[in-house]
């Protein structure tokens, strides 16, 4: 449906233009939409995004055709009909035969045999959708930019990102300069192929005195120092055509690109992506349905505040939709722990798991993999670390506010730590008052049940162990004896050791199981023999070399003292499916 802009409100694009005023999508989400916003989407496999894209090219240009994830499109049409005739055939060809005019342009081929311009622009806008829609799919990426037969750009505008490039020096270069950015190279147009125009890659030389592009001598220069982008790889090709008909075209006000990352390395990607955002940012709307947490880190720096982020995924026959809060996206980008550590990701994934250390995730990882302990399809499932307990709420809290499904993995000293696990709680939509009597009761029951070390208690049997060092069998043995001495001293570095086995018999036994419960329904979970390394107490060592060993000397699917670690994940990952 097309809604005419009324009076009075101002316009950001001067040209006549077609854009998306709102959009319904199946799960009854309602989004309003301006006209140069960046819409991203994005979500885990099958969750609808590749065919919004297509939804919405069929409803600009049929809205009558039934949709499963776009149920409706509304669109703001600015411009007169006088206005638009002028503009339209400043950029297509019209060749006329009869009584009827065929009109040919970029993304453009129809005839009219009878009605006018001016009235398809005022009553059925459908006819000239391809002229203002452009959806560039992964399907056509690689031969978008291949060569092209030249035109009579004298009598005729160009209709393809190649004319447009051949024919202006300034848009070439310019292109050329984000070539180089992406690949270190130059991309030309050369200008005496003869029945095509081809892009050449390589170091194109520089023109001397009183030469020009189609000079002969250049031009040979130029041939020997390039070879044909078409020969290229498959990253290039793509880049290449996703910036040509992006870039160069300046008639579609709505762009709608497809996985923009294909074939491309993160580099690569993370340039595309803030080439568009700021290239596209006052052309018209940009749509773009992403995998890559590299082209959406790219479109952020280059535009966050045109940014709007959808979380899609399916349930059933149904496409849930979530906006992301712009407070999450400023987020991600002030904070280091969150840019770096990979936590976009998760907005591509089913299901997020946060622990404490990388060491954590690749364990628990290795664990959900096998087939016995998640059952079913592979889990489409991120673990991603916070570097310590106190920012895994942080991490929690983003990840809820994006739509994602989040479980926590802490160590049970997290019960020693009122202020941990109440941000902990609060973070996955928990109430800590309904909680916080059988945190302090748990918490009082442990210390008062193991009573730490005294300093004198703990230097004595560091004495002892100095004074039999000799007897062990190596430095790492040694190690763990002093580790356990100061493990001693510190009444949550027993129960760490301990796991649920420290919890005192009786009320607090009691009363920690049903925490346990509740806070499993949150999504919050205790390790609960303690740690992680309490897992396979017969393997020494800490963090990375305690996984690398248990990875590579113990057989994670059958070994018995792994037993506790597959029950865990297992009680996780089906817990709430």
């Amino acid at each position: 449906m097309v809604e005419p802009e009324s009076g009075g409100t101002p316009q950001v694009l001067a040209t006549p233009t077609v854009t998306f005023k709102s959009l319904a999508f199946s799960d009854g989400t309602t989004v309003s939409l301006s006209d140069t916003d960046i819409i991203v989407l994005v979500g885990p496999n099958n969750a609808g995004k590749s065919v919004a894209l297509r939804e919405l090219r069929q409803h600009m240009g049929a809205p009558e055709a039934p949709t499963v994830v776009v149920s409706h499109a509304s669109l703001r049409q600015t411009g007169t009909s006088a206005e638009f005739v002028e503009y339209f055939r400043k950029h297509v060809n019209e060749i006329v035969s009869g009584d009827s005019t065929q009109y040919l342009g970029y993304n453009l081929n129809f005839g009219l045999s009878h009605l006018s311009l001016e009235t398809l622009w005022e009553g059925n806008f459908s006819t000239f959708a391809p002229f203002f829609c452009q959806l560039l799919e992964t399907e056509t990426r690689i031969s978008a930019s291949n060569p092209v037969p030249p035109g009579p750009f004298l009598t005729q505008p160009p209709s393809h990102p190649i004319h447009m490039i051949y024919l202006d020096e300034i848009l070439e270069r310019k292109i050329n300069t984000f070539f180089r950015k992406a690949f270190d190279l130059d991309l030309v147009v050369y200008h005496l192929g003869g029945s095509e125009i081809p892009l050449l890659v390589g170091d194109a030389p520089p023109l001397f005195a009183g030469e020009g592009r189609t000079t002969k001598a250049y031009a040979e220069r130029l041939f020997d120092s390039t070879v044909p982008l078409q020969d290229q790889g498959d990253g290039m090709r793509s880049f290449a055509s996703v910036v040509l008909h992006a870039l160069a075209p300046t008639t579609p006000t709505v762009l709608l690109l497809d996985e923009p990352e294909a074939f491309l390395h993160p580099p690569q990607a993370r340039l595309l992506g803030k080439i568009l955002a700021t290239e596209r940012a006052t052309q018209g709307q940009l749509f773009v349905a992403t995998h890559s947490p590299d082209v959406l880190s790219g479109l952020m720096e280059g535009a966050p505040d045109k940014l709007r982020i959808f979380r899609m995924q399916r349930d059933g026959d149904v496409n849930r939709v979530d906006e992301l809060d712009k407070a999450f996206v400023s987020k991600i980008m002030s904070d280091p722990l969150m840019k770096h550590s990979g936590a976009l990701s998760g907005l591509f994934h089913e299901r997020v798991i946060v622990c404490e250390s990388d060491a954590d995730c690749m364990f628990y990882s290795t664990v959900l993999d096998l087939p016995a302990v998640h059952g079913g399809h592979l889990p489409d499932v991120l673990f991603t670390h916070a570097s310590g307990t106190g920012r895994m709420a942080d991490l929690a809290e983003a990840f809820r506010a994006a739509g994602v499904e989040v479980d926590v993995l802490a160590d049970m000293d997290i019960l020693g730590e009122e202020g941990n696990i109440k941000k902990l709680i609060e973070a996955l939509g928990g109430e800590w008052e309904e909680v916080r009597g059988a945190v302090r009761e748990i918490k009082r029951a442990v210390e008062g049940e193991h009573r730490p070390a005294t300093v004198k208690e703990t230097l004595g049997e560091l004495q002892s162990i100095v004074a039999s060092a000799e007897q062990h069998e190596n430095s790492a043995s040694l190690r763990r004896s002093v580790m356990d001495v100061f493990a001693k001293s510190s009444t949550w570095a027993q129960v760490k050791r301990a796991g649920e086995q420290a919890i005192p018999r009786g009320q607090p036994t009691e009363r920690y199981r049903n925490l346990r419960s509740r806070c499993a329904d949150l999504g919050l979970w205790f390790v609960p023999v303690g740690e992680l390394e309490a897992f396979c107490k017969g393997v020494g060592g800490k963090g990375p070399g305690w996984v690398q060993t248990v990875l590579e000397e113990r057989s994670i699917a059958d070994d018995s003292e792994l037993a506790e670690a597959r029950k865990f994940m297992g009680d996780v990952w089906h817990h709430r499916h």
